[in-house]
C-alpha cells in the first residue's frame, strides 16, 4: 500500500531529536581542542627555548606569564523549523586568546669579563703601536741607507776627479820638462854649430843676397794626434840663397824678414814627409810656391826626431805646427 503524504510528514518531536546534534557543533569542538593543544605546545616550546638561552648566556631573564582564562563555550542552540525548507543559523564559539609577555633584561657583565676585554683591547693597541713604530723605523733606515749611498757616490766621484787632476798635472809637468830639455839641447846645438863652422860666403846670383831661417816659439802638436813626447826639430842655421822664387812670391819688401806658419808632417822614422802652409793671409794659388821653397831651401839640412808616448822604441807619426822666421843677411 502506497503511503500518503500525511504519513510521510514528520512530527515536530521527531524533527528536534534528529537535529539535536548538528555537524557544526562537532566541528567547533574539534577546532577548539586543536587550538588548545597548539597553544599548550607553543607555551612548552617557549619555556624550553628561554631556559636554553638562559643557560647559554649565563644571565637571568625574567619571564612573566600572564594566564587568561578561556571564555566558556556557548552551548549550541537549536531552532525548530517547519516542515518547509528552513535554514539553520550556526554560530561558532569565540576562543580565548592567551598572550605571553616577555621582558628581557640585559645580562650584567662580570668583572672578569670586563678585565679580559680590557686586556684584549690593550694588547691590540700595543700590537698596532709596535707595527707603526716598526714601519717608521724601516722608513728611517731606508732614508739613511739612501743618504749613505749618495754620500759614498759623491766621495768616489770626488776621489776620481782628484786622481784625474793629479794625472793631468803630472802629464803637463812631464811635457813642460821635455820642452825645456828640447829647448836647452837646441840652444846647445846651435851654439856648437856656430862656433865650429865658418860662415860661408854668400853666392852671387841674379837675386843677390842670402837668407837664414829660425824657429819662433815652440812647435805645437795637432789636436788629433797628440803624444806624450812630441817630435823634435833640430834646425840648421846655415845660410841659403834667396832665389827667384823667394823674391817673386815670398818677399814682400826688400830687406824685411818674413814669418810663415806651416804644418810639418814627420814620419815614425823621423823624416819630413810634407809641408802645408797654414797662413790665411797667403792666397791659395801661392801656397804651392811657399811649400816648395820651404821644403827645398828652408828645411834642407834640418833633422827631426819622431814622437812617442811612453816607449821611445815605439815611435809614432805626428804633425807639428811651426812658425819660421826668414831673415835676409846683410
Amino acid at each position: 500500500m502506497t503511503p500518503t503524504s500525511a504519513d510521510t510528514t514528520l512530527s515536530p518531536d521527531q524533527d528536534w531529536r534528529r537535529r539535536s546534534d548538528p555537524p557544526g557543533m562537532w566541528v567547533a569542538v574539534v577546532l577548539g581542542s586543536v587550538a588548545l593543544h597548539l597553544l599548550a605546545f607553543w607555551l612548552l616550546r617557549s619555556y624550553q627555548f628561554s631556559s636554553l638561552w638562559q643557560q647559554q648566556s649565563e644571565s637571568t631573564i625574567a619571564v612573566e606569564l600572564i594566564d587568561i582564562d578561556a571564555q566558556p563555550q556557548p552551548k549550541p542552540t537549536t531552532k525548530s523549523v517547519s516542515p518547509k525548507p528552513a535554514t539553520t543559523t550556526e554560530k561558532l564559539p569565540q576562543q580565548g586568546v592567551t598572550t605571553e609577555k616577555l621582558t628581557v633584561k640585559p645580562a650584567p657583565i662580570s668583572e672578569d669579563e670586563r678585565a679580559i676585554a680590557l686586556a684584549v683591547k690593550r694588547q691590540r693597541e700595543l700590537a698596532a703601536q709596535q707595527e707603526r713604530e716598526l714601519a717608521a723605523l724601516q722608513r728611517e733606515l731606508a732614508v739613511q741607507q739612501q743618504k749613505d749611498l749618495v754620500a759614498q757616490q759623491q766621495r768616489e766621484l770626488a776621489a776620481q776627479q782628484q786622481r784625474e787632476l793629479a794625472a793631468q798635472k803630472q802629464r803637463e809637468l812631464a811635457a813642460q820638462k821635455q820642452r825645456e830639455l828640447a829647448a836647452q839641447q837646441q840652444r846647445e846645438n846651435t851654439n856648437n854649430t856656430t862656433e865650429n863652422q865658418e860662415p860661408l860666403a854668400p853666392p852671387a846670383d841674379a837675386a843677390g843676397g842670402t837668407l837664414v831661417a829660425t824657429l819662433v816659439g815652440e812647435p805645437q802638436q795637432g789636436e788629433r794626434d797628440r803624444h806624450t813626447n812630441p817630435a823634435k826639430i833640430k834646425p840648421n842655421n846655415q845660410p841659403f840663397p834667396k832665389g827667384l822664387e823667394y823674391v817673386k812670391f815670398i818677399e814682400k819688401k826688400p830687406g824685411e824678414p818674413v814669418e810663415i806658419t806651416a804644418i810639418l808632417t814627420i814620419s815614425e822614422q823621423g823624416k819630413l814627409e810634407g809641408v802645408a802652409i797654414a797662413d790665411q793671409s797667403i792666397r791659395p794659388d801661392e801656397k804651392s810656391e811657399y811649400e816648395e821653397f820651404i821644403t827645398n831651401e828652408v828645411l834642407r839640412g834640418w833633422e827631426f826626431e819622431p814622437a812617442y808616448d811612453n816607449d821611445p822604441q815605439d815611435p809614432k807619426p805626428s804633425n807639428l805646427t811651426v812658425r819660421i822666421l826668414i831673415q835676409p843677411l846683410p
